[in-house]
């Protein structure tokens, strides 16, 4: 009688001399040299990623690159393949600039797909250097200028609306929430030519999903539910709603951007959908030669505008428009002596020109305050060898905070760094990035396009710190959190001035 025990045990034998030859040539390698934080700093089954989730925004990698130097390996959740945290800025470069060869994790496509659809956010390879090509003329200089007015009004709004809440007395308000709502009706205006105020229907709706998203993205399952697409992919289709379900936003742009293309275009606007469907009709093509950049895509580029300066969902920012902003309000409410400096800077010129608000000394340097590797066997190298399918990680809020490249006040909001000669490092010792040497916004082909400073409407208000404790948490951008717990929110007291 045929028995199936002996196939059955020869299959799980070879299965783990496999892995077992598998394990111990990535020990061997160059990788699996590099130096690796303490396991008794890990869990076993969810390794130390868990750690990264459950402490505060950044504080994980800041101390292990303190141990253990700028690139090194943590181990993954789930018993995956060990990932590799890289802070070190030629390492940097070199991976901002072979954007095509680290693309985003294949498992998580259907994920990008369901959140920002397929425009160039999702898009990899030949068709990103297409929808770079097509979208770049929406980021040009002179289209950026043109949206200035737009910017402009959104602001002022905002300031009409605190001014509302405080009816001349000092009031605690919460400024994130402000940013986001102001943020949410600049990317209206200036990337549709439409109203996406906190106080219309599609405005509220796509709000009130941040902010349960935001609460969701805190939780266990939040963490967990990726890792396990990625570790078993398949079960990303089944049919299950929380699976295929398309995001707030993306439904509610896809509406809005469905209905004005029935519409008679505007041959003449300035925001970024009259000039895509500008684009569209001059007749640029796909890489096959075949189609033109037909509706979905065109809806979708949008969508991943709105979301990229909502937070850092979409893996394009690290420090998006709104999230820049509000850590940039609080630490000029820390900082009352160059909140006056500011405010007197910005009285002198008019401020709904944009030539003179770029050539604002402190205003440009605030915005920008928003750094030999050995193995572990003693062996000093100059590149590691990869293989496909490896994963790293880029800690932002690590190479913005090197106290080797910035100086042991690194750490601190000090925006005077920018103005005085010699006070930063020479530009070899520099990060690269795109912004006077701040990684937020990526490099290379995956550079953000819209690489605007977070300028604002002379101050109306003292601001001022109300003194509560706040932890940033990655929900998955560095939100604010009133004693590491509840909603996010940033509560500063906003003080009316006379006008």
């Amino acid at each position: 009688m045929f028995s199936i025990l002996p196939v059955l045990f020869t299959g799980v034998g070879a299965a783990l001399l496999i892995q077992v030859a598998r394990s111990l040539a990535y020990k061997l390698s160059p990788s699996g040299q590099l130096p690796r934080v303490p396991r008794n700093e890990s869990s076993w089954w969810l390794g130390h990623q868990w750690s990264i989730k459950d402490n505060p925004w950044g504080v994980q990698y800041l101390h292990w690159t303190g141990l253990l130097g700028p690139i090194y390996r943590i181990k993954a959740a789930l018993w995956r393949q060990d990932i590799i945290v890289v802070s070190d800025h030629l390492a940097v470069k070199h991976i901002f600039g072979n954007a095509y060869t680290y693309i985003k994790p294949p498992a998580f496509s259907d994920m990008f797909v369901r959140f920002v659809g397929k425009g160039i956010i999702w898009a990899e390879g030949d068709n990103h250097r297409w929808q770079r090509r097509m979208v770049s003329p929406a980021f040009s200089p002179a289209a950026i200028k043109k949206m200035a007015p737009a910017v402009m009004s959104c602001t002022e709004k905002m300031v009409d609306r605190i001014n509302g809440m405080c009816n001349g007395q000092p009031t605690t308000v919460n400024i994130g929430g402000q940013l986001s709502a102001c943020t949410l009706d600049i990317i209206g205006r200036a990337g549709f030519g439409y109203d996406f105020g906190p106080d219309t229907p599609e405005g509220k709706a796509i709000l009130e999903a941040w902010n349960t998203d935001t609460a969701m993205f805190r939780t266990f399952a939040a963490f967990i539910s990726p890792i396990v697409l990625e570790v078993f992919p398949l079960l990303g289709k089944l049919p299950l709603k929380a699976l295929q379900e398309d995001s707030t936003a993306k439904k509610v742009v896809r509406k809005v951007g469905t209905k004005l293309l029935h519409e008679q275009p505007n041959t003449d606007g300035t925001d970024i959908f009259s000039i895509l469907v500008r684009e569209s009709w001059e007749g640029k093509k796909r890489p096959d030669g075949v189609r033109r950049l037909d509706d979905n895509t065109l809806i979708d580029n949008i969508l991943s505008f709105l979301l990229a300066h909502l937070d850092e969902l979409v893996l394009l920012v690290s420090k998006p428009t709104a999230t820049t902003c509000m850590y940039i309000v609080h630490d000029l409410a820390k900082n009352p002596d160059i909140q006056q400096k500011l405010r007197d800077e910005v009285a002198k010129v008019n401020m709904s020109n944009i030539e003179d608000i770029e050539n604002l000394p402190l205003l440009d340097a605030i915005t920008r305050e928003g750094r030999p590797l050995t193995l572990a066997n003693g062996q000093v190298v100059r590149s590691i060898p990869v293989k496909a399918g490896q994963t790293f990680v880029v800690p932002y809020q690590v190479i913005n905070t090197d106290p080797t490249v910035w100086g042991p006040d690194a750490d601190q909001f000090r925006p005077e760094r920018w103005m005085i000669d010699g006070a930063l490092p020479s530009q070899d010792e520099l990060p690269f990035g795109p912004f006077s040497y701040v990684s937020n916004f990526a490099d290379g082909p995956r550079v953000c396009p819209w690489l605007a400073p977070c300028h604002s409407r002379d101050q109306a208000f003292d601001i001022q710190d109300t003194g509560v404790n706040i932890i940033k948490y990655s929900v998955p951008g560095a939100e604010p959190f009133v004693d590491g717990k509840g909603e996010a929110q940033l509560p500063l007291r906003m003080v009316p001035l006379q006008q």
